[in-house]
């Protein structure tokens, strides 16, 4: 592998069929699990690293010519080359069903983000589009006018994009029912596409031996990379480093997507007929799979070792990689900024008929200036509107002054400014410890520098059972036996005490970001995203801060079901702390979200549990998979409620009433009673 064997190498090798392997296949959730499919027409599913196949499926009446699994790597579409689909459950590694609608081979198959669709390609130039509760086809897409080649969803599941062997790219509308764009740049067949979870781009990979970006703003081509030595076989997008991979036979590289980055970084390749790769996180790794007659490669590629090949001091001392910038073909629109996701918030889809499409969906989906196209006549609940916004910043604004005031105070030279002579040290209050959110209780003294925009914070003395000296109150006297201790009434130098405790301090400037985070969500209203903020890392001193700040400010009716499903699964794992105090703050949180969103719940799991016979509507989709969502972890936190682990569920006989009551409700209205 040249100079950069060191960043790639080769995991594992081995046979896999007994003919030539046609398909490979990670799975999405682990990226651990791997399914090949092969001319001997079986499916075999291996756990990377391990030698042997955990299963093989048979069953299938032509070569294996395509596979992927669903999110949850439990069920496992294959399209075969004689145009027929068997679906697998592989957790009884069973066949459950088999498709038939395409007249010669199935060339491509995708899962949809909600899980209960799938799409697929064929040499018959149709894109189908699958329901598999039905286990029919729902809707056929006629356009390319040769073979669909490569099949991707948008993140917010409303469009798909495929590439053919007609040099196309196409987008179609799923709501609407009908194609959106062209993109018709390409010079040879597509080969692979990839879809920017945080922004509007789309990144396709051609034969042409190039790789295109695409505005999904515009729908302009934003960019291009220079020509390579072979053919792009697959293209993904590298977020945290707002670039593209991109990867070909005999070379890997990262392609900034931003045109201020001038310096490319490659890594020499020797893998044939690549057939998928996987992100792995936080490993900064990259996990390939290849095919080249019956055997089957794993490869790990680092992507943190990184070896610039810009020339001068620029490219000797950088410690981020390089990226070769995509030169842009037209000026590219704003994007939205890598931190907030818009496809949480996408633009107007060009529907026909919006009066099926929920407020709260159109809200989300809207720009800035745009206004309403419909109503339903469900209940919903929209993101915070500018006023609550408003008076959110203003708290924040409060809160940060307050943390630099308290640090200042903090120092010796600050007596003046609490009220106290000058000759005189500084003073506290000493009172006994009391439990409290160890985030609110080192508050102010994690970092010199205070919030810019903190989540509007609780009353520390209130909220968590610490008191602290208020900035625009006297001090409260100092109790006799400690006023004497100069240990405990003069407090530690703040450069001191962070040089003696560096962890603690990278715990709390963790805190800080994860905060500003939320803030800037919350102000924004793309609630969805903040589960995602306080799962990365999860710190439940956080989420339980942010809980008792929306409850005390009486923020709640901002809240919608997006935040709704975000929110619960990780309040029913801090009822499980140690902490008596997280797991009452936890309870309360959980007791609100039930009377605010119990009646959405029930009636759109009522509704949309009686879909009529092939009709597509992805809105409804996604409410109803978020409502059961919701319904199953109120079930998981009812349980929880009656073991009774702790002390401080005894308090909450009225909530676990309450969950009962609409727990029963929700088993009869599906008739599970």
């Amino acid at each position: 592998l040249g100079m950069s064997s060191k960043r790639i190498w080769k995991l594992q090798d081995f046979v896999a069929h007994s003919g030539r392997v046609q398909c490979a296949r990670l799975g999405e959730k682990s990226g651990q699990v791997l399914a090949t499919g092969g001319e001997d027409k079986r499916v075999n599913i291996w756990k990377v690293g391990k030698p042997n196949a955990m299963m093989s499926l048979t069953g299938h009446t032509s070569s294996v010519e395509c596979l992927v699994f669903d999110k949850q790597e439990e069920v496992l579409i294959v399209g075969c080359s004689g145009g027929s689909m068997q679906c697998w459950n592989l957790e009884y590694r069973k066949m459950a069903g088999t498709l038939a609608g395409h007249r010669t081979a199935c060339t491509c198959v995708e899962f949809h983000p909600y899980g209960e669709f799938f799409a697929s390609g064929s040499n018959d130039t149709n894109l189908k589009v699958w329901d598999l509760r039905r286990k029919s086809c729902i809707q056929t897409y006629p356009g390319h006018s040769a073979a669909i080649s490569a099949i991707r969803f948008s993140p917010h599941g409303r469009w798909v994009a495929t590439g053919g062997l007609d040099n196309q790219v196409k987008l179609w509308d799923l709501t609407a029912g009908k194609q959106m764009k062209d993109l018709d740049l390409h010079k040879a067949p597509i080969t692979s596409l990839s879809f920017h979870p945080k922004e509007y781009l789309l990144a396709s990979g051609s034969a042409d031996r190039t790789v295109k970006l695409w505005s999904l703003e515009s729908f302009l081509n934003v960019g291009s990379s220079t020509v390579g030595n072979s053919s792009v076989q697959a293209v993904k997008f590298y977020p945290e480093e707002q670039a593209v991979l991109s990867a070909s036979q005999d070379m890997l590289r990262i392609h900034g997507t931003d045109a201020a980055v001038q310096q490319s970084d490659a890594i020499e390749v020797d893998w044939k007929g690549l057939q998928d790769m996987r992100l792995c996180y936080p490993e900064e790794k990259l996990l390939a799979v290849s095919a080249d007659g019956s055997q089957v490669g794993i490869w790990v590629a680092d992507l943190q070792k990184r070896e610039l090949s810009g020339r001068g001091p620029a490219a000797s001392s950088s410690s981020r990689p390089a990226r070769s910038a995509l030169p842009a073909t037209e000026k590219a629109p704003a994007r939205v900024s890598p931190k907030a996701s818009p496809w949480q918030r996408a633009p107007e889809p060009p529907v026909d008929n919006l009066n099926d499409v929920p407020e709260d969906e159109l809200e989300t989906f809207r720009p800035p200036s745009g206004k309403a196209a419909g109503r339903t006549d469900e209940p919903v609940h929209r993101s915070p509107p500018p006023t609550q916004r408003a008076a959110v910043a203003a708290a924040a604004a409060a809160a940060a002054a307050k943390a630099v005031e308290r640090v200042e105070q903090s120092k010796p030279a600050s007596n003046a400014a609490e009220g106290l002579p000058a000759s005189e040290p500084p003073r506290r209050v000493v009172e006994p410890r009391r439990p409290c959110s160890p985030s609110m209780a080192l508050r102010g003294h994690g970092s010199p520098k205070a919030p810019n925009h903190p989540l509007p914070t609780p009353t520390p003395s209130t909220s968590s059972g610490c008191n602290y000296p208020s900035s625009s109150s006297a001090p409260a006297p100092v109790p006799a036996p400690f006023a004497a201790d100069p240990l405990v009434a003069r407090p530690p130098d703040i450069a001191t005490f962070s040089a003696q405790h560096p962890q603690m301090l990278g715990v709390l400037q963790r805190r800080l970001e994860q905060t500003k985070r939320l803030h800037e969500l919350w102000v924004q209203g793309n609630l969805s995203a903040m589960g995602a903020v306080l799962t990365m890392p999860q710190d439940h001193s956080v989420l339980c801060d942010f809980s008792r700040s929306v409850m005390r400010k009486g923020l709640s009716p901002a809240l919608n079901l997006d935040a709704c499903s975000a929110l619960l699964p990780l309040l029913k794992d801090l009822m499980t702390s140690k902490y008596d105090d997280f797991v009452a703050t936890a309870l309360e949180f959980a007791q609100l979200l039930l009377e605010q969103f119990s009646g959405l719940i029930s009636e759109t799991r009522e509704s949309c549990s009686k879909i009529p016979e092939r009709q597509l509507d992805m809105a409804r989709e996604g409410r109803f998979n978020k409502c059961n969502a919701c319904f199953e972890t109120f079930r998981e936190i009812e349980k929880i409620l009656s073991e009774g682990p702790h002390g401080s569920t005894s308090s909450f006989g009225s909530f676990k009433t309450s969950l009962q009551v609409f727990i029963q409700r929700g088993d009869n209205l599906l008739g599970r009673a």
